[in-house]
C-alpha cells in the first residue's frame, strides 16, 4: 500500500478507463458504471478503499455473467446449427457473430476494468484513501476546525459549544488535541 500520489502515466490509464466506460451504456449497461460511482461516492465520503475494490468486483462480476451468457449463445447456437437450412444457417452464422462481439466487448471491459482502473488505484490505495485520486498535493490532516459561525455569540452558546465538544471527545469522535483546540477557540474569541 503505497502512500504516493499516482503518475501521470497511472492518471492516464484512469482517464482512458473512464473514456472506455462512456460507450458501455450501449453494449454492457449503466449497471457497472453505477458500481463504480458509488464505490467511490462512498470512497470519498468514508476515506476506505474497500468501497472502490467491491464496486470493482462487482462489476467485474457482472461483466462475467454477460461475458459467460454471449459465449453460452454462441455455443448453443454453433451445437444447434442446421446446415441444411440456409436461412437458418445465414441466421445463426450473424447471431452467432454478433454474440462473439458482444462477449469480446464484456471480456475487453473486464480486462480495461483490471488494468486501466484498479490496479493503478491499488497500488496507491493510501494515498486515495487519505487524497483522492487525481490529488497531487496531500491534504492537510489538521486542517483548522471551524467551530464558530457567526461573529457574535451569546455567553451560554459557549458553554452549550464547550459540552458538545466535551461529549465528542468523551463518544471518542475527536481527540484530545481537537477538543483542546476547539476549546482555545471558544475561550479566546475576540
Amino acid at each position: 500500500m503505497s502512500n504516493t500520489p499516482l503518475s501521470s502515466a497511472e492518471h492516464g490509464k484512469i482517464l482512458l478507463f473512464i473514456l472506455l466506460m462512456i460507450p458501455t451504456l450501449f453494449f454492457v449497461g449503466i449497471l457497472p458504471i453505477l458500481f463504480l460511482i458509488i464505490g467511490f461516492i462512498m470512497l470519498r465520503r468514508n476515506k476506505d478503499f474497500s468501497y472502490v475494490d467491491m464496486a470493482v468486483r462487482g462489476a467485474a462480476i457482472y461483466m462475467w455473467i454477460g461475458f459467460l451468457i454471449c459465449a453460452g449463445v454462441v455455443a448453443w447456437n454453433a451445437m444447434t446449427w442446421d446446415k441444411s437450412n440456409s436461412y437458418q444457417s445465414r441466421y445463426a452464422a450473424e447471431l452467432m457473430q454478433n454474440f462473439s462481439i458482444v462477449a469480446a466487448i464484456f471480456f475487453g471491459y473486464k480486462v480495461a476494468l483490471t488494468k486501466l482502473l484498479f490496479e493503478p488505484l491499488a497500488a496507491h490505495k493510501g494515498w486515495v484513501e487519505l487524497n483522492g485520486v487525481f490529488s497531487s498535493k496531500a491534504k492537510n490532516k489538521e486542517a483548522e476546525i471551524d467551530i464558530i459561525k457567526g461573529e457574535r455569540l451569546k455567553s451560554f452558546s459557549v458553554a452549550d459549544e464547550l459540552i458538545k465538544w466535551a461529549k465528542l471527545k468523551e463518544d471518542g469522535h475527536i481527540s484530545e488535541q481537537e477538543f483542546n483546540d476547539a476549546r482555545k477557540k471558544l475561550l479566546h474569541r475576540e
